[in-house]
């Protein structure tokens, strides 16, 4: 799977070494789909961490989840701590550019791929399984 990937990403990572290529995420994002209202926040917490939170409200209720983005051993990952998993999820960072980043763990159920991107003041996230098949979500800053 490894070699899928680097074909599918062939310059893997190389501008995204530190968090600081990612500083365009933090901030206050939020979208309203019918009667539900999702956010997703991050902060920097230092120049290896920054946290995140996300979650939903409805007439039907409450979700959240934290999120870390971390540099660990030169590398960076996003862990998501979901309530249906005793451990957090970490995605390893495949592919990035100035303004959108790619996170990838192959071996997760779903979702396999996280994809962010800044698109003029709209933040996407593509949450998907290896065969392009899930959702997208549109936030505005908050």
């Amino acid at each position: 799977m490894s070699a899928l990937l680097a074909i599918a990403y062939p310059s893997a990572a190389a501008t995204c070494d530190n968090l600081g290529a990612l500083s365009w995420l933090l901030g206050q994002w939020q979208m309203q789909k019918g009667d539900k209202t999702l956010w997703e926040n991050w902060q920097k917490v230092s120049d290896n961490s920054f946290e995140g939170h996300a979650g939903s409200n409805s007439s039907k209720g409450q979700s959240s989840e934290d999120l870390r983005l971390l540099v660990m051993q030169g590398q960076i990952f996003y862990l998501a701590k979901v309530s249906e998993n005793a451990l957090p999820v970490a995605f390893a960072l495949q592919y990035c550019t100035e303004n959108s980043a790619t996170f990838v763990n192959a071996g997760h159920d779903f979702p396999q791929r996280l994809h962010y991107r800044l698109d003029g003041q709209q933040l996407h996230i593509r949450v998907e399984d290896l065969q392009s098949k899930g959702f997208t979500l549109l936030f505005q800053p908050r």
